[in-house]
């Protein structure tokens, strides 16, 4: 008996090695890549990420500016110790496929216990049946959503390490659920797992917000597996009533929160479709990943979905309606099998929930691969149902074949991807040429080129690069970071003409929908002129950031950035002040706003603009009077003022 444990026990962790050899493997040509796309302004050339020591003042620095920006402080942490251990491109990806092999070990553990539950003819005390079957088509799921070529783009894509650990610490709360679960089947003490479960979700909320979805796969799990089980009807009854509050409170708070907040027009300025827009565009959306997850054919993960065209009605296209009519059947589906069939069910409804919040009215961007890293799981546990049924009743080695067979081509087609983005300039040709109509692509392959030419303006490789920026800033929709990238190329390089690319630049500021890469862009300008020492035309930049605030009056960091232009280039330090003064007027609920930009003023010696600043703040908002913060900067300003006015001979 004990020897035959021992070799149940040297198989199963086999199993598991070979498990995470094999994903290991198919992404290893991977890890030499570079970054790619929002890694540059979120991590790579952030200079609060890049911390090269253990000093306190750094990393509370990088925390303010995550609650400022990202609202990720965990995630942002992350790349910091990156920075702080080396930074090289190899080390961020290989901690991002660490993370990736521990969710894949996560995976594992989750899908064994809902194959054991939903398997057995019999119910008695299913959670705690271990099977070598259901071991072996466990590692099977686990290892077909680990190497689904979709999970390229989110494991090597560095920026994604935020949905990467917002995923570890949702399957942490649900391992933790399921053994609280457990425990109440029995009558145990099960409140400190529960306690468990909540913190790694809140603790997954500081690495990426969908780490919230975790009560809705738990609400799953009780709706096809667990059935609100427990050894006392009592419980089985709070169970209900918590689950049906919860539907409650989250109906209220879309309806009541999250619909007047974010589905307004105000919320999407920025964007050139509207909240119903997106809705609609959402079901064409979902049925394209769908497709994604069963048939993943390289031609169609172009990764760069920048120009993907919104639904303007039901029919426009026609797509869209099909899709809903697609969606809806599923659901339907769902629910008609849930009893008989609970882990398509739950496949289904896994899928749904994983987009819970990507496809509603929140003004995000219409599509991204890295969106399906938790819904897959919720494919593929349906799809390796249907394989479990249609096979059941036949030889082993049938279902065997075909799950080697689709693991081989899932492996195969991973490892391609990963040999791709393992290459930045084969990466950035190949998604130039896939979608060639996406500006973003057309942007990543110029840099690429630049790169590749050493920028060298002489280099044939530069005027590809040049061609490719102006090919890409022409096309519909694109953002003004390619007249960005030229501008500043001209800057560096006198033998290229900038002013039809500010005429550009201004006519995207003044009639397209000023989003983020639109500030990004003027931010990334700013930039170039006052830290790098780039030639950048002051007085043109001026001109965009003019057109800019009249179009969004209310944006704060405008403010202060035409500040800073004004106060250095412009030398004009009365639209400084003006500005600043906007600045604090804009911020005059936010408490200590006044303080803090007066200090930053009086800390660059702009003393006599930070007595203009304070004096402002206590027009508008009188108690301040009564701050001795801001009076002592006052005080320390004016008398740094007298002190510049006083003759030199004094």
């Amino acid at each position: 008996m004990q020897e035959r444990s021992y070799r149940s026990r040297f198989i199963l962790i086999s199993q598991l090695f070979a498990l995470l050899a094999i994903t290991a493997l198919v992404f290893w040509p991977g890890l030499s890549g570079g970054f790619i796309f929002d890694d540059y302004p979120i991590f790579a050339e952030n200079p609060a990420v890049h911390v090269s020591g253990w000093h306190w003042q750094a990393w509370q620095s990088l925390w303010d500016w995550s609650n400022s920006n990202t609202q990720r402080p965990l995630a942002m942490f992350s790349y910091a110790l990156n920075y702080a251990l080396g930074g090289s491109t190899w080390g961020f990806k290989t901690l991002n496929l660490a993370i990736h092999l521990l969710n894949t070990l996560l995976v594992w553990l989750l899908v064994r216990r809902l194959l054991a539950a939903a398997w057995l003819k019999t119910q008695t005390d299913f959670m705690r049946v271990e099977s070598p079957d259901t071991d072996i088509w466990a590692s099977g799921i686990a290892l077909a959503w680990a190497i689904h070529p979709l999970q390229v783009s989110t494991v090597m894509y560095v920026v994604q390490r935020m949905e990467l650990l917002g995923f570890t610490f949702t399957l942490l709360a649900l391992l933790a659920y399921w053994q609280a679960r457990q425990r109440q089947q029995t009558g145990q003490l099960a409140w400190p797992w529960l306690l468990l479960s909540g913190i790694a979700i809140l603790t997954g909320y500081c690495f990426k917000q969908t780490a919230v979805l975790a009560p809705g796969y738990a609400f799953l799990l009780e709706l096809t597996v667990l059935r609100f089980r427990a050894s006392r009807p009592s419980t089985c009854r709070a169970w209900k009533i918590l689950y049906a509050a919860g539907c409650v409170a989250t109906l209220v708070i879309f309806v009541g929160y999250l619909l007047p907040h974010y589905a307004t027009a105000e919320a999407y300025a920025k964007r050139d479709y509207s909240a119903w827009q997106r809705e609609l565009t959402q079901l064409r959306v979902l049925s394209m990943y769908l497709a994604w997850c069963i048939l993943p054919l390289p031609s169609q993960l172009h990764f760069y979905y920048d120009n993907y065209a919104a639904s303007a009605g039901w029919l426009d296209p026609s797509t869209t309606l099909l899709s809903g009519l697609l969606l809806l059947g599923l659901a339907g589906l769902a629910v008609a099998v849930r009893s008989r069939r609970p882990l398509i069910a739950l496949g289904i409804g896994w899928f749904f929930v994983a987009h819970a919040l990507t496809s509603s009215p929140i003004p995000l961007e219409l599509v991204f691969e890295h969106r399906n890293y938790p819904a897959l799981l919720g494919i593929v546990i349906a799809a390796t149902d249907l394989l479990w049924l249609a096979t059941r009743q036949r030889p082993p080695r049938l279902a065997a074949t075909i799950a080697c067979v689709l693991l081989l081509n899932l492996g195969f087609l991973t490892t391609l991807r990963a040999a791709t983005w393992g290459n930045p300039v084969q990466l950035a040709m190949t998604l130039a040429q896939d979608n060639p109509c996406s500006p973003r692509a057309a942007l990543d392959l110029a840099r690429r080129f630049v790169e590749l030419s050493n920028d060298n303006p002489n280099s044939p490789i530069y005027s590809l690069a040049i061609d490719e920026l102006e090919r890409g800033a022409k096309l519909p929709n694109a953002s003004p970071l390619l007249e960005n990238a030229l501008i500043i190329q001209a800057a560096n390089h006198s033998g290229l003409d900038s002013t039809p690319w500010w005429s550009s630049l201004d006519h995207k500021l003044q009639f397209s929908p000023l989003g983020p890469e639109a500030y990004l862009a003027l931010h990334g300008l700013l930039q170039a002129r006052l830290v790098h020492g780039i030639n950048i035309d002051a007085k043109q930049l001026a001109l965009a950031y003019q057109i800019a605030l009249s179009r969004n009056p209310n944006r704060v960091s405008l403010h202060l950035e035409y500040a800073e232009l004004a106060q250095g280039p412009l030398a004009d330090r009365p639209l400084a002040t003006a500005e600043w003064k906007k600045a604090v007027i804009l911020q005059k609920d936010v408490p200590n706003y006044a303080s803090g930009l007066a200090g930053y003023l009086i800390q660059n010696h702009l003393d006599r603009e930070a007595v203009e600043v304070i004096d402002e703040a206590l027009s508008i908002h009188p108690p301040l009077v009564d701050t001795p913060t801001l009076l002592n900067l006052r005080s320390q300003a004016e008398l740094a003022t007298k002190r510049q006015n006083e003759p030199s001979g004094t």
